[in-house]
C-alpha cells in the first residue's frame, strides 16, 4: 500500500514537472514574438494636399473623388511589411483642396492660413493651381499667347512652394494636367501657356531637388490618349483621379 502511494506521489510529481517545463517554455516562446515583432514608432509623416477643384476630386457626377484617398491607401501599403507593421513611420495624408481657385493672389493666404493655424507639422505639401488662371483661355479663344502670363502664372505657384519651406516642409509640383479643349484642337493658346508653365516647373524642380520633387502628371495622363479619364473639359473620373494619385505616390515613395 505504501508503495503504490509512493509511487502515485512520484507520477504526480513527474506530470508536475512536465507541466511547468511546457508552461515556462509556452511563456518564453509568447514573449519572444512580442521581442521580435517590428514595432511601430510614434513619428507621423503628414501631407497636406494642397490646390483647387483637381485636388478637392470634382467631377460630373456631383461626387468628390479627392486623389489623397488613393495616396493614403498608397502610402498605408507603403508602411507595411511581410512581417506586419514596420518601424517605419505612420502616414497622415490631408485634403486642402478650394474649387476654383486661381494661383495669383488666392492660394497663398490661403495656404498661409493652413500652416501658421495648424498645431500639425506638416511633412510634405503637395501642390497643384494654376488650372483656374488659365480659364481665360478657354472662355476666350481668341486671347493670344502671352509669355509673361505664363510667368505670372509660375511666379505664384513658387511662392507657394517658397511658403512651405519656410515651414519646414519638402513639396511636390505638381505638373498642370490637359483640359479638353487642348485635345480638341480649339484652344492653341491655352495649350501654349499650360505648356509653358509646365516648363518652368520641371525646370525649378530639377534646380531645388533638396527641397521639391517633380510629380509629372501632365507627362502621365494626356488627351486625347486618355480621354476615359476624364469626366469632363476639365476634371477626372474616379478612376482619373486614382491615376493622379498613383503619379503622385510614385514620384514621392523614395523620398519620404
Amino acid at each position: 500500500m505504501l508503495n503504490k502511494q509512493r509511487t502515485k506521489r512520484t507520477c504526480l510529481s513527474a506530470f508536475s514537472g512536465y507541466f511547468m517545463a511546457v508552461l515556462l517554455a509556452l511563456s518564453i516562446l509568447y514573449a519572444l514574438q512580442f521581442a521580435l515583432k517590428p514595432t511601430r514608432t510614434e513619428r507621423v509623416i503628414r501631407i497636406l494636399c494642397f490646390g483647387d477643384s483637381l485636388t478637392t476630386g470634382s467631377g460630373s457626377d456631383n461626387k468628390d473623388h479627392p486623389y489623397s484617398t488613393k495616396l493614403q491607401e498608397y502610402f498605408d501599403v507603403h508602411d507595411q511589411t511581410v512581417q506586419g507593421a514596420s518601424v517605419r513611420p505612420i502616414f497622415e495624408v490631408h485634403n486642402a483642396g478650394m474649387p476654383g481657385e486661381r494661383a495669383k493672389d488666392e492660394m497663398l493666404p490661403r495656404l498661409n492660413q493652413i500652416l501658421r493655424g495648424t498645431r500639425l507639422q506638416y511633412n510634405w505639401v503637395i501642390i497643384l493651381g494654376g488650372t483656374n488662371d488659365m480659364r481665360k483661355y478657354y472662355e476666350n479663344i481668341s486671347l493670344q499667347f502671352d509669355i509673361d502670363d505664363s510667368r505670372s502664372i509660375f511666379h505664384a505657384l513658387v511662392e507657394l512652394h517658397n511658403t512651405t519651406h519656410a515651414f519646414g516642409a519638402r513639396s511636390v509640383a505638381v505638373s498642370i494636367p490637359d483640359r479638353e479643349c487642348k485635345g480638341s484642337g480649339t484652344c492653341s493658346n491655352l495649350k501654349e501657356t499650360l505648356q509653358k508653365i509646365n516648363e518652368l516647373l520641371r525646370d525649378f524642380t530639377s534646380h531645388n531637388k533638396e527641397k521639391v520633387i517633380l510629380a509629372d502628371l501632365a507627362s502621365e495622363v494626356s488627351l486625347p490618349r486618355d480621354k476615359k479619364l476624364w469626366s469632363d473639359q476639365l476634371h477626372f473620373t474616379q478612376q482619373g483621379y486614382e491615376k493622379m494619385a498613383n503619379v503622385i505616390y510614385n514620384s514621392m515613395k523614395e523620398h519620404v
